[in-house]
């Protein structure tokens, strides 16, 4: 997730400066600050961590997707993902 976000984060930062869309910036800072909560809740979304299971990682990614396609905004979507499918790995 995070390689996509990045790559896609800054190809859509490029295009919506351009656009000068107000809030934008916003969006993806919590998105990020999301991102980065998850990957500490759940190591085995956090390809950094020895638990990481890059096939968990996939299926949270395409249920964000999946949200955000519904309306769901980013930074939700990607709570809403990994407690849905990686809900049972996170550490007590």
């Amino acid at each position: 997730m995070r390689t996509n976000a990045d790559r896609g984060a800054a190809a859509a930062t490029q295009t919506v400066q351009q656009q000068d869309v107000p809030g934008w910036a916003d969006l993806l800072d919590q998105y990020e600050f999301a991102l980065r909560d998850v990957e500490h809740d759940y190591p085995v979304l956090d390809p950094d961590s020895a638990e990481f299971r890059e096939e968990l990682m996939l299926e949270v990614y395409e249920a964000m997707k999946l949200l955000v396609k519904q309306g769901t905004a980013p930074a939700l979507a990607v709570e809403l993902a990994a407690l849905q499918i990686a809900g049972g790995s996170r550490p007590h």
